[in-house]
């Protein structure tokens, strides 16, 4: 035998003048293999210092041990933050999590669902991207590609709506979080509240709008449709759209933003403009990733609970692994995390 090339099963088999399947039964202990044969098997097996590929023998028994993790794009910091916990909680399971970037196009979202397939993984985990838009129902490759992928292969979804689709899913309790950041609004004194940043076509983006909006009327703090700019999601565009709110005539004494990126970029156009905050003008974010606490002033942010998320889905999907088919929806609540951006507002006295 070559002792360049690598050897396989077949290679020790063929030596040993037995089957591939008996090599199988021998290295496993599981299944009668006589003792001669397991004695030439052995002796071959130290000689080549041959070792199973993992992948190989985990598919014959009918798993992977690796699950596939979806996510939209790698460049902000909420995906990765829900991953990591997700990958920890994996890992102590005994699986591999392997990431795909779907890189917010439905294409290679498709693409990677179809991959995900082809390699046998025991489960797939899909946050953001298409799964996202409002008119997610419409796109029908994409839909039809999760379904299809669901038939054989457990589909746990971060999205509120996985159960129109036969999965299990995690979310955020946008609501919850809405709520109490408001009122925590009306409490410092506020009468009127902008929004700043996200698309409609965006679900999340949508239903956080159009909350804030609604809890808004209930604790009394009035809003304007000019007070809401829609923008993309990072830093620059939370520029863009606070140039574009500084055109209005007036101005609410208090803007949430869509997410602590849109917030920070808000909030350095306005200090640019020689605005206090919180005194002139007051701020909130969502998410609570670490820019929320270390840009200054510190923001008022809607915390997700990043360790909840994670440690939830990886439960849906161990279980669904283990032949739980119950679907099931489970809502975590967000906090609100009280910063120097809305300490006062000297307008609103």
């Amino acid at each position: 035998m070559d002792n360049e090339k690598k050897t396989t099963i077949y290679d020790i088999a063929k030596e040993a003048g037995v089957s591939a399947s008996q090599v199988s039964r021998a290295i496993s202990g599981k299944g009668y293999v006589s003792e001669a044969n397991k004695a030439k098997i052995y002796e071959l097996v130290e000689k080549y210092n041959y070792r199973p590929n993992a992948v190989a023998r985990n598919l014959q028994r009918g798993q992977s041990n690796t699950v596939g993790f979806l996510i939209p794009h790698i460049y902000q910091e909420y995906f990765p933050m829900v991953y990591s916990v997700f990958e920890r909680e994996m890992t102590e399971k005994g699986y591999v999590t392997v990431v795909f970037n779907g890189k917010s196009t439905p294409q290679d979202e498709i693409r990677n669902l179809h991959l995900l397939e082809e390699l046998r993984v025991d489960a797939v985990v899909i946050i953001g991207g298409s799964l996202d838009y409002a008119d997610w129902n419409k796109r029908t490759e994409y839909v039809h590609s999760i379904k299809e992928l669901s038939r054989n292969i457990p589909c746990i979804l971060g999205n509120e709506r996985a159960g129109t689709l036969s999965c299990s899913g995690v979310y955020v309790n946008i609501d919850k979080g809405a709520e109490e950041l408001v009122r925590h609004l009306a409490e410092k004194g506020h009468k009127t509240m902008g929004v700043l940043g996200g698309l409609q076509s965006v679900h999340p983006s949508y239903r956080l709008q159009e909350s804030l909006k609604k809890f808004g009327k209930k604790y009394g703090l009035e809003f304007r449709p000019e007070w809401q700019v829609f923008s993309s999601y990072n830093s620059h565009d939370g520029a863009e759209a606070m140039r574009e709110m500084l055109t209005r005539k007036e101005l609410p004494t208090a803007i949430c933003c869509i997410n602590d990126e849109i917030a920070v970029g808000a909030m350095g156009v306005a200090m640019d403009r020689g605005m206090k905050i919180p005194d002139d003008i007051a701020f909130t974010g969502f998410d609570g990733v670490d820019l929320s606490r270390e840009f200054r002033p510190q923001l008022t942010t809607i915390q997700m609970d990043f360790e909840t998320m994670g440690k939830k889905l990886a439960e849906l999907t161990y279980n669904s692994i283990n032949g739980n088919k119950e679907i099931t929806d489970i809502a975590v609540d967000p906090s609100v995390i009280f910063r120097q951006s809305t300490e006062c507002c000297k307008k609103c006295n």
